[in-house]
């Protein structure tokens, strides 16, 4: 928890896949080494015995992690390193056999860019693509190859949307080729299982900081019998093939790291924590999300979310104390598209909206449920999911519980009728299907009322009400804010529907179509919740208004003629102030 000011805010941490803190048991593995073992690992005299064999363990740590000999895994500085080992160790050492490599469109950087050096040295390389979730087609990989390829590097599963990709399928098209394989493993060790001889893979990249270990140490797997160039030349170090002063420190804290990590292999538990919060997720938002590779074998702990024409970034801003990461980049005022959701032929108004939610072992159920508290409070709740969220509501009212319990029933006529409209005049009523205005309106002679309601459930209960007039009102079931007008009105009236629009882009749209169904000179009667009244209402935030507010939110198109207030009774027996205001459209 952190203070600002007299507000305290929680912090949640939902960015593993980007980094993961150290486990108390690779603290304690790394403790001693931070004043006791300083030896040089290459030293045979009493200090560097015991730095040396503490690098020897941590090794076979990683190993047995892997599946494989110690002798076949290089400690390096990280995930980014081994990348660079593995594609330009391979490519210097098979120049004679050939230039060509082939890896996929959706790689990490710390794959693309040493690619796209090795071009510059004359390398060939091909880019193969994925599909919609995120996967990379076997068949593609063998249809790129040419008998000039040497390597073939594609990642096990994507740090992004989590998309695990057939490994050992495409090993074995590699190897019948003569070509070696590469896979980036940062985002797969410690996640989900990585036997090397499963995976058939000759070379493969750790990074220590995505598996709870410590920054600045990674490895890479050489399979036995594989020649690849070191990538840093000098002493004889790690058998020859990286040269440098081996950091017992950071080795330590790998090797213990890999070792608890056999113990969480699969993440059964986060997977049903990502599932659930996804559920949860498309239950609040409806179709205005969707998730990246839910189609296919992802990571158990990654949900990588496109919040439907909105900007991560902004969706983010809005998530106090949340620490995530999103799939777009603002530039000068544009969105720039993660080159992976590209790639995955995401629609660019899905992808600009794209954030990563990455669990970890110390995520919980809690850190969750505050996510998806505040996603609703900001009032991402739209769309479909606000259609079934009234449908919802409407069921489970009572006729007696629907009807609006007021001092005043009449305001709202009242407001109408002081416009000084005819009972000719066109009115249509939004959110009115709960409302009894059409009914008072027909008692007193109007004959063109349109009833505009999101939830069938609440017209079909008007409908019902009002008996063999029901034929004199025209009825929409829509959501007004997405609604087209294709006539136009004398009156447009609104009991409770424009407070509970909290995001700018949704009262964008009502604005809009409120300007398109009134003609210049017609009225506009809008009731909110007052300033001081509850800020949620039907299990919906909603925003407060007092007539200037309102008016200032409206904008130059409306002018505020009037307004008056009117207390309703709650079902709890509390009195709760509305304002109503007359607006003149101009």
């Amino acid at each position: 928890m952190t203070r600002s000011g007299s507000d305290i805010e929680k912090r949640i941490y939902l960015d593993f896949n980007a980094s993961s803190p150290l486990v108390p048991e690779v603290v304690e593995a790394m403790q001693p080494f931070l004043a006791e073992h300083y030896g040089n690992p290459s030293c045979d005299h009493w200090a560097g015995t015991s730095a040396r064999s503490a690098v020897e363990r941590a090794r076979s740590q990683v190993a047995g992690l892997l599946g494989c000999s110690p002798e076949e895994i290089v400690l390096t500085s990280g995930g980014s390193e081994s990348n660079n080992q593995a594609l330009k160790g391979a490519f210097f050492a098979s120049r004679h056999k050939g230039e060509h490599i082939v890896a996929s469109a959706v790689e990490h950087p710390a794959v693309l860019k040493p690619l796209e050096f090795l071009e510059r040295l004359g390398a060939k390389v091909t880019l193969v693509p994925v599909d919609r979730q995120g996967r990379v087609d076997p068949e593609s990989v063998r249809r790129a190859l040419t008998p000039r390829t040497i390597l073939v590097s594609v990642m096990h599963a994507n740090n992004e949307v989590g998309t695990v990709q057939p490994i050992s399928e495409i090993s074995a098209i590699a190897r019948r080729a003569g070509a070696l394989m590469h896979t980036d493993a940062a985002q797969t060790v410690g996640k989900i299982p990585t036997r090397v001889d499963d995976l058939g893979v000759d070379l493969l990249s750790v990074a220590g900081h995505k598996l709870h270990g410590p920054k600045g140490i990674g490895a890479l797997y050489v399979r036995r019998g594989t020649k690849i160039e070191p990538l840093v030349h000098g002493a004889g170090h790690e058998q020859g093939r990286r040269a440098g002063t081996e950091n017992a420190l950071l080795a330590v804290g790998l090797g213990a790291a890999c070792e608890v990590a056999a113990r969480w292999l699969g993440m059964p538990t986060l997977r049903a924590l990502r599932d659930r919060f996804e559920q949860e997720l498309k239950a609040l938002l409806g179709d205005t999300i969707s998730v990246n590779g839910a189609e296919a074998e992802r990571l158990p702990n990654t949900s990588s979310v496109n919040f439907v024409g909105q900007v991560g970034a902004d969706v983010l801003a809005r998530l106090a104390g949340v620490a995530a990461s999103t799939g777009s980049a603002c530039h000068a005022g544009s969105v720039e598209i993660s080159p992976v959701l590209a790639a995955m032929g995401v629609a660019p108004r899905e992808a600009m909206g794209a954030v990563r939610f990455s669990l970890g072992r110390t995520t919980t159920w809690e850190d969750l449920q505050a996510v998806l508290a505040m996603l609703g409070e900001r009032g991402s709740v739209h769309g479909n999911a606000l259609e079934e969220h009234w449908e919802r509501i409407h069921r489970a009212r009572t006729e007696a519980a629907s009807a609006c319990q007021q001092r005043r029933s009449s305001t709202s006529v009242d407001l109408i009728l002081g416009a000084g409209v005819g009972r000719d005049a066109r009115v249509i009523d939004i959110g009115g299907g709960a409302s009894r205005l059409a009914d008072a309106l027909l008692d007193r002679g109007f004959e063109r009322v349109t009833v505009l309601d999101i939830a069938s459930t609440a017209l079909e209960r008007a409908k019902r009400r009002t008996g063999a007039r029901a034929g004199m009102v025209t009825w929409v079931a829509a959501d007004v804010t997405t609604w087209a007008p294709r006539s136009s009105f004398d009156v447009w009236h609104d009991r409770a529907v424009f407070h509970f629009l909290v995001r700018k882009e949704d009262r964008q749209a009502y604005r809009a179509a409120m300007k398109a169904a009134l003609k210049i000179g017609a009225q506009a009667v809008i009731g909110t919740i007052a300033a001081g009244g509850p800020d949620r209402c039907s299990g919906l935030p909603v925003i407060r208004y007092e007539p200037a507010s309102l008016a200032s939110e409206l904008g130059p198109d409306f002018r505020l003629v009037e307004s008056v207030h009117e207390d309703h009774l709650t079902r709890a027996g509390t009195t709760q102030r509305f304002q109503f205001s007359r607006f003149l459209r101009v």
